[in-house]
């Protein structure tokens, strides 16, 4: 058997296991229950430790989607005279839709900072992303009665860029210490 043919066998057999996975990992059997919003809503009232069943098809894998993007991502050279308050900061952000299909909803608004350094400000400042908690469902391995499994989860997503004064971690430290 020459290299060529070796070649093709391993890709095949790549392919296949690859194939396998993925379309192993999520039952396509589950079904869309009828109070997906109520449930949805109950979430902001509900502990930790309860369960949500939502479909595979709300949320099917492979779907996430590129990421759009709303406002110039370009640094400007110097502040602006706006209403648009992401416009006018002296750490201009632009605003992007991202898209996960393991979590309900399954599209968000994240803010990403058009600049490193703050506009109008000295070298010892910069720009940084404010994060806000955010409790979505979460789609577990779990298939139940032919519905998902999803449990609340927070997570992190950048509302806001704000300029700060630059931080160094100092060396020998446990971490925890800085020195601006």
């Amino acid at each position: 058997m020459n290299t060529t043919n070796v070649l093709q066998v391993a890709i095949y057999l790549l392919t296949n296991v690859v194939f396998f996975i993925s379309s192993a990992s999520i039952p396509t059997q589950c079904n869309i229950p009828n109070d997906l919003k109520v449930q949805y809503e109950k979430l902001y009232n509900a502990a930790i430790g309860n369960n949500f069943f939502l479909p595979a098809e709300i949320s099917p894998a492979g779907s996430d989607q590129q990421a759009l993007s709303v406002g110039n991502k370009t640094c400007p050279k110097s502040s602006v005279s706006t209403d648009i308050i992401r416009e006018r900061s002296t750490c201009p952000w632009y605003l992007t839709i991202t898209h996960n299909s393991t979590y309900f909803p399954p599209s968000r608004t994240e803010v990403v900072c058009r600049c490193t350094d703050c506009l109008d400000s000295e070298s010892n400042h910069q720009c940084v992303m404010v994060y806000t908690p955010m409790t979505v469902l979460k789609r577990t391995a779990e298939c139940v009665d032919g519905l998902y499994v999803y449990k609340p989860s927070v997570i992190e997503v950048p509302t806001a860029c704000v300029c700060a004064r630059k931080v160094d971690v100092i060396s020998g430290g446990n971490g925890d210490e800085y020195e601006s």
